[in-house]
């Protein structure tokens, strides 16, 4: 029993040495990424950053779907989204204001709007498999927009570095951030019920937090680099492939039926910090303290009622 407690801790350990480690690097090559483009960090977070982080959410609401569990892709997506802004945003704003590239606020808008119409979409309690479509395709909309308009070949060519090997870099970093999240969660249930904290407890805080740790470590990394851009377009991009690529997936694979506590309680919530961040943007293009302070509050009010 003993070497088995010495194991758990050490992969617990290891775990946590890949998730800090793997972060460093990855915001690292996120910034060496953006150069060798030439364009934002913010757009590269946006979208590269995003993607490194959210595709092993992809998977697994895909075969959640296919197994017939699509409403955990939906529950999973939406109670991201929102862990996202208020938690993690609220989270990084307190450790320092987040002056940010004045593209956010648009893109943040952007997160809005989809949401807004995933929103519209649930109001029969279903999501179709057309309707699933509709949102990958905005979603392939929305990168043709960001290329057309931000990214062009010779500015590509023009980079400085060895870009193919930074996207490597920072795709194989996100990847080991993942895994790093994947073994510190894993370990510390086993910790806590060897401890004989409750399982209930143990789902609230360990599991909960588990899903959107790799975006967690990425954006605080980015924070105490004071590279803010990549903080906030990690989130925002992570959001809008939470609302059109993991419920979008999810349900061609199989009509989602939505939980009407989704529908009435969790989707409204969203999109109140969603906003609550849109504005604080377009009024001096950070997110502040204080405006951290209310996100976590909001999200303190959303674990109150779900769970008493």
């Amino acid at each position: 029993m003993a070497v088995e407690y010495i194991i758990t801790f050490g992969i617990f350990a290891l775990g946590l040495v890949m998730l800090i480690k793997g972060s460093d690097l990855f915001v690292e090559a996120a910034t060496r990424v953006a150069k060798g483009f030439g364009v934002s960090e913010f757009i590269i977070a946006l979208v590269l950053a995003s993607i490194a982080t959210t595709l092993p959410e992809v998977t697994t609401s895909a075969i959640a779907a296919y197994q017939g569990a699509s409403g955990i892709a939906l529950g999973n997506a939406i109670g991201s989204a929102l862990a996202n802004i208020a938690l993690i945003l609220g989270l990084s704003a307190l450790i320092m204001p987040l002056d940010v590239h004045r593209i956010a606020w648009e893109n943040t808008l952007f997160m809005i709007g989809v949401t807004l119409y995933a929103w519209v979409l649930m109001r029969d309690l279903v999501i179709s498999r057309i309707e699933g479509l509709s949102l990958v395709l905005m979603y392939l909309g929305f990168l043709y927009y960001l290329y057309k308009k931000h990214v062009t070949l010779e500015e590509a060519k023009e980079g400085k570095g060895h870009l193919k090997k930074d996207i490597a870099i920072l795709f194989a970093s996100g990847l080991v951030v993942v895994l790093g999240a994947r073994l510190v969660v894993d370990s510390a249930v086993k910790i806590a019920t060897a401890f004989g904290i409750p399982e209930v407890i143990i789902g609230l805080t360990l599991v909960s937090v588990g899903t959107s740790l790799p975006e967690m470590a990425n954006s605080i990394a980015a924070t105490l680099k004071k590279i803010p851009n990549i903080s906030v377009g990690n989130i925002v991009g992570a959001n809008i492939l939470n609302i059109l690529i993991v419920i979008g997936v999810a349900a061609l694979i199989r009509p989602i039926n939505v939980n009407p506590d989704i529908y009435s309680f969790t989707m409204p919530l969203t999109l109140v910090v969603m906003a609550i961040l849109a504005v604080s943007l377009k009024l001096n293009n950070r997110v502040g303290r204080k405006t951290g302070v209310v996100l976590l509050a909001l999200y303190a009010y959303f674990l109150y009622v779900s769970f008493t």
